[in-house]
């Protein structure tokens, strides 16, 4: 009776391992894999889309029965953020400003400093070039020449007023420094 008890447990664990009790159906069906296109919008400063693929299980019969592959389309909200215009306050240069000097020309060519500010004048150029003051301010400064990568350092008193200078050898190449003590104007370094 034992014997005949552990036969039936052991022969109902062997088809419930195996998970079946007749043989299976054959049935004649085809699966196919189709790409949808999933377009997701990010939401940043500049709007940005990503497209992803995700493949869709889609199952046909024999008779031909195709299901077209579905589309997912995601769009978020975008937040555009429009640009600020921010107009600086030029104030004048105080303490030391670089005026950057080669044959073509000065760099800035208008500056604006504060009166007792110290300018540096710096050859940029390969060769030696001169600044010197025209106009009504002939004779202030003259520099002599400048080798390229040198700088020729000059303070403006604390009169205010309007100096117009050039370069020695060429009369065509002109820059201006306004010396005067309000807080506006511009200036360039």
């Amino acid at each position: 009776m034992k014997l005949l008890m552990g036969f039936i447990i052991l022969l109902v664990a062997l088809v419930a391992v195996t998970g079946c009790t007749q043989p299976a159906s054959t049935s004649a069906q085809n699966t196919t894999t189709a790409p949808v296109t999933e377009v997701t919008t990010v939401s940043t400063l500049v709007p940005t889309t990503v497209a992803t693929m995700a493949p869709v299980t889609t199952t046909t019969t024999k008779v031909a029965n195709v299901t077209a592959p579905a589309v997912n389309v995601t769009t978020a909200v975008v937040t555009t953020v429009a640009p600020v215009n921010v107009t600086p306050t030029a104030t004048p240069a105080s303490g030391v400003t670089t005026i950057h000097i080669t044959r073509a020309g000065f760099t800035p060519q208008t500056d604006i400093v504060l009166p007792g500010t110290g300018v540096s004048f710096v050859n940029n150029d390969n060769v030696s070039l001169s600044v010197m003051t025209i106009g009504n301010n002939t004779g202030m400064f003259n520099s002599g020449a400048i080798i390229p990568g040198a700088a020729f350092p000059y303070t403006f008193s604390q009169n205010s007023g309007t100096i117009v200078y050039q370069l020695s050898n060429n009369a065509n190449v002109t820059g201006t420094i306004i010396v005067t003590s309000q807080s506006n104007g511009n200036h360039s370094s």
